[in-house]
């Protein structure tokens, strides 16, 4: 009798270590838990707060150079050819002179050096501290196949480059630096 007590104990033991294991794993282990830091907010990378907003795989954060000291200038172009969306933002620094009736066109290429336009082109206030922000979002199907219409001059989606083109048709200063900001998703 006392033979088959001491197995039951001793899976009753097995078992316990069992349990003790598991709840350890799951609820003490400090590696499942975010670091608190009483001094303060997390550091970037420690935890994400409510307001912050994971970004996917694929996004490309860019500033194409520019300098705008005539009616019209481009940006440097920029590798696009998974982008479905951009979201750009001028921001002009000090400003010398006026620039009146001045727009930006987004310009898309297909791997060569024809550029074709995307989008329509943005009107933009070019003053001082002003900033300008608008997005590009790629057209997307409704569950059938569209065949766009054959066009040398227009594109309906990004390329494998993609550009801006600043231009004023009215008067222009001669200085206008901006910094551009553009996030391709």
């Amino acid at each position: 009798m006392r033979a088959g007590l001491g197995s039951q104990e001793s899976g009753f033991k097995w078992w316990l270590v069992l349990l003790l294991a598991a709840l350890y794993a799951l609820f003490l282990n400090p590696r499942c838990w975010p670091p608190v830091h009483a001094a303060g907010p997390a550091p970037y990378g420690a935890g994400a707060g409510t307001n912050v907003q994971q970004q996917p795989t694929g996004v490309v954060r860019d500033t194409p150079a520019i300098t705008v000291a005539s009616a019209t200038a481009d940006t440097a172009s920029t590798p696009t050819t998974t982008a479905h969306e951009a979201q750009i933002q001028w921001t002009f620094g000090t400003v010398t002179g006026n620039y009146t009736t001045c727009t930006a066109q987004a310009k898309t290429s297909y791997g060569g050096s024809t550029w074709l336009t995307l989008g329509s082109a943005v009107s933009l206030t070019v003053t001082t501290g002003a900033v300008n922000a608008w997005t590009i979002l790629e057209e997307v199907g409704t569950g059938s196949v569209t065949t766009s219409a054959v066009s040398s001059t227009a594109a309906l989606g990004f390329g494998q480059a993609t550009k801006f083109t600043f231009a004023c048709s009215g008067g222009y200063g001669t200085s206008a630096p901006v910094t551009v900001s553009v996030i391709y998703k």
